[in-house]
Protein backbone atom coordinates (compact mmCIF):
# COMPACT_ATOMS: atom_id res chain seq x y z
CA UNK A 1 0.00 0.00 0.00
CA UNK A 2 1.48 3.32 -1.07
CA UNK A 3 0.94 6.27 1.30
CA UNK A 4 0.58 9.55 -0.47
CA UNK A 5 -0.81 12.86 0.68
CA UNK A 6 -3.99 12.30 -1.31
CA UNK A 7 -4.71 8.97 0.36
CA UNK A 8 -4.39 10.28 3.91
CA UNK A 9 -6.91 12.45 5.67
CA UNK A 10 -5.92 15.49 7.77
CA UNK A 11 -5.55 13.62 11.05
CA UNK A 12 -3.22 11.00 9.57
CA UNK A 13 -1.00 13.69 8.04
CA UNK A 14 -0.48 15.27 11.46
CA UNK A 15 0.23 11.85 12.99
CA UNK A 16 2.99 11.23 10.45
CA UNK A 17 4.53 14.65 11.15
CA UNK A 18 3.80 16.10 7.75
CA UNK A 19 3.35 19.86 7.65
CA UNK A 20 1.07 21.58 5.17
CA UNK A 21 2.61 24.47 3.26
CA UNK A 22 1.72 27.88 4.69
CA UNK A 23 -1.37 29.14 2.84
CA UNK A 24 -0.17 32.74 3.22
CA UNK A 25 3.15 32.12 1.47
CA UNK A 26 5.29 32.78 4.56
CA UNK A 27 8.55 30.95 4.77
CA UNK A 28 9.26 28.28 7.31
CA UNK A 29 10.30 29.88 10.65
CA UNK A 30 13.11 27.36 10.90
CA UNK A 31 14.70 28.86 7.77
CA UNK A 32 15.32 32.11 9.65
CA UNK A 33 16.77 30.15 12.53
CA UNK A 34 19.18 28.31 10.23
CA UNK A 35 20.29 31.61 8.66
CA UNK A 36 20.78 33.10 12.14
CA UNK A 37 22.90 30.18 13.20
CA UNK A 38 24.85 30.50 9.96
CA UNK A 39 25.74 34.13 10.70
CA UNK A 40 26.45 33.28 14.33
CA UNK A 41 28.59 30.35 13.23
CA UNK A 42 30.65 32.53 10.90
CA UNK A 43 31.13 35.19 13.60
CA UNK A 44 32.09 32.50 16.12
CA UNK A 45 34.60 30.98 13.68
CA UNK A 46 36.19 34.38 13.01
CA UNK A 47 36.43 35.14 16.73
CA UNK A 48 37.82 31.67 17.44
CA UNK A 49 40.53 32.02 14.80
CA UNK A 50 41.40 35.51 16.11
CA UNK A 51 41.79 34.21 19.67
CA UNK A 52 43.94 31.28 18.55
CA UNK A 53 46.07 33.66 16.47
CA UNK A 54 46.52 35.96 19.48
CA UNK A 55 47.55 33.04 21.69
CA UNK A 56 50.14 31.93 19.14
CA UNK A 57 51.41 35.51 18.78
CA UNK A 58 51.87 35.89 22.56
CA UNK A 59 53.55 32.48 22.85
CA UNK A 60 56.05 33.33 20.11
CA UNK A 61 56.84 36.72 21.70
CA UNK A 62 57.36 35.12 25.12
CA UNK A 63 59.58 32.45 23.58
CA UNK A 64 61.75 35.04 21.85
CA UNK A 65 61.95 37.28 24.93
CA UNK A 66 63.03 34.44 27.19
CA UNK A 67 65.61 33.24 24.64
CA UNK A 68 67.03 36.78 24.36
CA UNK A 69 67.26 36.96 28.17
CA UNK A 70 69.31 33.75 28.19
CA UNK A 71 66.59 31.61 29.73
CA UNK A 72 65.16 28.32 28.54
CA UNK A 73 61.55 29.04 27.51
CA UNK A 74 60.43 25.52 28.43
CA UNK A 75 61.77 25.69 32.00
CA UNK A 76 61.24 29.41 32.53
CA UNK A 77 58.71 29.08 35.33
CA UNK A 78 60.96 26.71 37.29
CA UNK A 79 64.05 28.85 36.75
CA UNK A 80 62.26 31.96 37.98
CA UNK A 81 60.87 30.12 41.00
CA UNK A 82 64.37 28.91 41.93
CA UNK A 83 65.82 32.40 41.51
CA UNK A 84 63.07 33.88 43.66
CA UNK A 85 63.61 31.23 46.35
CA UNK A 86 67.33 32.01 46.46
CA UNK A 87 66.90 35.79 46.43
CA UNK A 88 67.60 37.97 49.43
CA UNK A 89 64.10 39.40 49.29
CA UNK A 90 62.62 36.07 50.40
CA UNK A 91 65.34 35.28 52.91
CA UNK A 92 64.42 35.66 56.57
CA UNK A 93 65.35 39.09 57.82
CA UNK A 94 68.34 39.17 60.12
CA UNK A 95 68.12 40.96 63.42
CA UNK A 96 70.06 44.15 63.96
CA UNK A 97 72.50 42.29 66.21
CA UNK A 98 73.13 39.63 63.57
CA UNK A 99 73.83 42.25 60.90
CA UNK A 100 76.20 44.17 63.22
CA UNK A 101 78.01 40.93 64.11
CA UNK A 102 78.39 40.10 60.43
CA UNK A 103 79.71 43.60 59.82
CA UNK A 104 82.26 43.20 62.64
CA UNK A 105 83.33 39.88 61.14
CA UNK A 106 83.87 41.50 57.72
CA UNK A 107 86.00 44.21 59.33
CA UNK A 108 88.02 41.66 61.32
CA UNK A 109 88.72 39.65 58.17
CA UNK A 110 89.67 42.92 56.39
CA UNK A 111 87.02 42.41 53.70
CA UNK A 112 85.83 45.98 54.23
CA UNK A 113 87.66 49.13 55.26
CA UNK A 114 87.03 50.93 58.55
CA UNK A 115 85.25 53.71 56.62
CA UNK A 116 82.92 51.21 54.92
CA UNK A 117 82.36 49.58 58.31
CA UNK A 118 81.43 52.89 59.89
CA UNK A 119 79.00 53.82 57.05
CA UNK A 120 77.35 50.38 57.09
CA UNK A 121 77.11 50.45 60.89
CA UNK A 122 75.38 53.84 60.83
CA UNK A 123 73.00 52.62 58.16
CA UNK A 124 72.07 49.56 60.21
CA UNK A 125 71.59 51.58 63.37
CA UNK A 126 69.38 54.20 61.68
CA UNK A 127 67.10 51.73 59.92
CA UNK A 128 63.67 50.97 61.36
Amino acid sequence: MNFTEESLDGQEIVDFGMVQPDPFGNSNPFDDLVVGFGVFGVLFAVAFVAVIGFIVFVAVRNYKASKNAGLDPFTLQTELAVRAAKSQMLAPRQSREQRLAELEDLLARRVITPEEHQRARMKILTED
